[in-house]
C-alpha cells in the first residue's frame, strides 16, 4: 500500500506553456539559496491547467534551471522535453509518495492547489 503525503512546492517551471501548462516541475531551496528540482506532476486536468496557469509569471533571464528537462530523472526514457521556466514565486499543494531519492520524489505528484497564502520564503529548506 502506497502512502501518499500532501506537500508544499515551488512552481519553478512546467511542461507546456504559460497559458496551458500540462506538467508542473517543482523545485524547493536549498539552505545555500539555490531552486533545486525536486520532482513533477502527472498531467494536469483541464481545470487544474486553468486555475495554475492564471498564476503564473514568465521566468527572468536569471532562472537557473536548464532550457530541456530530462525525464530519466523520474524513471522514464532518457528524452528531452523543453522546459517553460517561470518565475519561481508560485507555490502550490500537491500529493506525493513519501519515497523520495537524493531529495527528490521518485514518482509523479499530485496538483491539488494553488497557495496563494504562502510564498517560497514559507516553505522548508533543502540541505
Amino acid at each position: 500500500m502506497k502512502h501518499r503525503e500532501t506537500r508544499e512546492v515551488i512552481v519553478g517551471g512546467v511542461l507546456g506553456s504559460l497559458a496551458r501548462p500540462e506538467v508542473v516541475i517543482a523545485g524547493l531551496y536549498t539552505t545555500a539559496g539555490e531552486l533545486t528540482v525536486i520532482g513533477r506532476t502527472v498531467p494536469l486536468k483541464p481545470a487544474q491547467s486553468a486555475q495554475l496557469a492564471a498564476a503564473l509569471e514568465p521566468a527572468s533571464t536569471t532562472h537557473p534551471w536548464p532550457d530541456e528537462i530530462t525525464s530519466y530523472r523520474w524513471g522514464g526514457p532518457d528524452a528531452k522535453k523543453p522546459l517553460t521556466k517561470v518565475d519561481p514565486t508560485v507555490v502550490v499543494e500537491v500529493t506525493a509518495d513519501s519515497a523520495t531519492q537524493g531529495g527528490q520524489v521518485r514518482h509523479g505528484m499530485r496538483y491539488v492547489r494553488v497557495r496563494r497564502d504562502l510564498s517560497p520564503e514559507d516553505l522548508p529548506q533543502l540541505e
